[in-house]
């Protein structure tokens, strides 16, 4: 009994799971512009250019990034405070959401392409619109994640 305590409670478990989309969206209810709204990926306050932030989803299956702040690390973050970028995007399954007892479900978001692979897969969170978007850095238990909000 003692031994199954231990394993259970040190399991990890993301912090967001219960907020992540399981139910595939519409098309029509992504589209639009997202605002950047938080991240906890790192302690640095975020410039007044990167608060302004946004990820932009076009009904025509082309994106637009403005100022996304290069919170990610790396050499890239170094150089390239910011990011933007064009491109396609579309809405897949990017990943899983278990809940405990080993009943997995989709957890969907979008893909995007011609960016930085730190922001080629972002998640929806929330289970109608207006939907917000995760980007998840590194292991999902870690709760290191940047959130946007539809305007």
């Amino acid at each position: 009994m003692f031994l199954m305590l231990v394993i259970i409670s040190g399991c990890q478990f993301d912090p967001y799971a219960g907020d992540l989309t399981t139910e595939q969206p519409k098309r029509e209810d992504v589209i639009g512009i997202y605002q950047f709204k938080e991240q906890t990926i790192s302690q640095l306050p975020i410039d007044k250019l990167g608060q302004k932030a946004t990820i932009i989803l076009n009904s025509d299956g082309t994106y637009r990034t403005n100022n996304i702040p290069n919170v990610f690390g790396g050499h890239s973050a170094e150089n390239n405070k910011h990011i933007s970028a064009t491109g396609n995007w579309k809405i897949e399954t990017v990943g899983s959401v278990d809940n405990g007892w080993g009943h997995a479900k989709s957890h969907w978001g979008i893909t995007l392409t011609s960016i930085d692979e730190s922001l080629t897969s972002i998640g929806f969170m929330g289970d109608k619109n207006p939907y917000k978007l995760i980007v998840t850095f590194d292991d999902p238990d870690l709760g290191e994640v940047m959130i946007f909000s539809k305007r």
